[in-house]
């Protein structure tokens, strides 16, 4: 019979050194942001995070989790890493500790089981709520302010009439070609 592993002890936040790497391409691959992150110092944990269902199962994420030994490794890493081109995309690097304020807005349980303070505040206080806690986001992080760029998407007009257009002029040269004749 085998001893059972032991349980590694909980790691204060004094001594857990913990960044998230995020808008990896889905290219990366856990090897190379490995040696890459292995570059600034010696790593106590690292977790690249796959989809297990759906779609995408087994995919990247799009992001991982790595703790460093001390707090000068984790510095200097999130200081080369933040903003650089990885193939396609720009690295986003922050510490990965949990954001108190945030924790603290949740809903409070009451004594009647699952149900919620939040269930009793009208729709427009939830509205006004929600439009509040958007607004410190955007006041914390001004740099995440997301703007769709028109005709981005796949489904968008501009895309449509471009396809549109694209297939027209085919059907154009198509019917331009007369057959050979003698």
């Amino acid at each position: 019979m085998t001893d059972p592993l032991p349980v590694p002890p909980d790691s204060s936040p004094e001594s857990d050194y913990r960044l998230w790497i995020g808008n990896l391409d889905s290219r990366l691959t856990e090897f190379s942001i490995l040696k890459i992150l292995q570059k600034f110092g010696s790593l106590k944990k690292f977790d690249f995070l796959y989809h297990k269902s759906g779609p995408d199962q087994g995919k990247s994420r799009g992001y991982c989790f790595a703790s460093y030994d001390n707090k000068a490794s984790a510095e200097h890493a999130m200081a080369k890493m933040n903003g650089k081109l990885a193939l396609s995309k720009r690295l986003i690097v922050k510490w990965a500790n949990k954001d108190v304020s945030i924790e603290q807005e949740k809903p409070k349980m009451t004594n009647a089981g699952n149900r919620t303070e939040e269930e009793d505040i009208s729709p427009q206080s939830k509205i006004q709520a929600i439009e509040a806690k958007l607004q410190k986001m955007q006041d914390r992080n001004p740099s995440m302010d997301l703007k769709a760029v028109p005709g981005s998407s796949q489904l968008s007009v501009v895309q449509r009439e471009a396809r549109l257009k694209q297939l027209e002029l085919i059907n154009a040269k198509k019917q331009s070609r007369k057959p050979y004749k003698r």
